[in-house]
């Protein structure tokens, strides 16, 4: 590991502390105040709260970007997985601060119950898919019928109380870009870039890993020539940091938006 490396290596590591405090803030319930902006944006579908949709999105970060580091820490630089990782790191961190960006309720209450709507969608998909499994009784299609009613009674609602109809993960690391970088423009567009490359490693596309590569000429009477990745403290850093600023405004914001005023 040369300087340069030990330097972005150091400034990873440098935000283990951060990292640590809140995997331990996130194993027990943490319920917004009463009369709070956050409370009385979970009043509106107690069903399934929308301060409980964030903590997910920012725990999920959190564990994400532990993982990266925990390879890391064993000498492990991944030139495909710990994009993925941090992928994952940046769309959940991304989600939370999306939620609880705007100032305006109606506006939070709309994005938080959008995603409490994807979660009930994909759940009912699971479900349906589980109907066609050959080992599944009489008596568990029956069960699973129950619960795809069931879902789709709670997705209904949900839709119902004023669901954003046009969230698509594009839109929410855009959203969280700019609430969190918008005044360094270079900040966001670079971290709307990092969405576009992290999406295409997560796609096993050949493009993201080849624009980390090293690339040799080719041989004489050979069509291609030959690319070598294998993996750049540098590359993981600046997503890393991203991620990790995301996040950091996240907790922020649950912190701002579920105290009592």
């Amino acid at each position: 590991m040369n300087s340069t490396e030990e330097a972005y290596f150091d400034h990873i590591m440098s935000r283990e502390p951060d990292l640590e405090g809140w995997r331990l803030r996130a194993q027990k319930p943490e319920p917004p105040q009463t009369d709070s902006e956050l409370a009385d944006d979970d009043a509106v579908f107690p069903y399934s709260p929308i301060s409980e949709a964030v903590r997910i999105s920012l725990t999920s970060a959190g564990e994400h970007l532990r993982l990266a580091m925990t390879a890391l820490k064993a000498g492990q630089l991944y030139p495909v997985a710990h994009f993925t990782t941090l992928r994952t790191a940046l769309l959940a961190a991304s989600q939370g601060v999306y939620i609880l960006g705007p100032n305006e309720p109606r506006e939070r209450r709309s994005r938080g119950l959008a995603v409490v709507v994807e979660t009930y969608k994909r759940l009912q998909q699971y479900h349906q898919d589980m109907l066609s499994a050959p080992d599944v009784t009489e008596s568990e299609k029956q069960q699973l019928s129950d619960q795809i009613a069931w879902v789709g009674q709670r997705l209904g609602a949900a839709r119902a109380t004023g669901a954003d109809k046009n969230v698509s993960a594009t839109d929410v690391v855009s959203s969280a870009a700019k609430i969190v970088y918008g005044a360094e423009p270079d900040k966001e567009h670079a971290v709307n870039l990092f969405w576009r490359h992290l999406s295409g490693d997560a796609h096993a596309l050949l493009w993201s890993v080849g624009l980390r590569s090293t690339v040799a000429a080719a041989e004489k009477g050979q069509l291609l020539g030959s690319a070598t990745a294998g993996g750049s403290f540098q590359a993981i850093a600046q997503p890393f940091e991203a991620s990790f600023q995301i996040l950091k405004r996240g907790w922020s914001l649950y912190d701002q938006r579920s105290e009592t005023p």
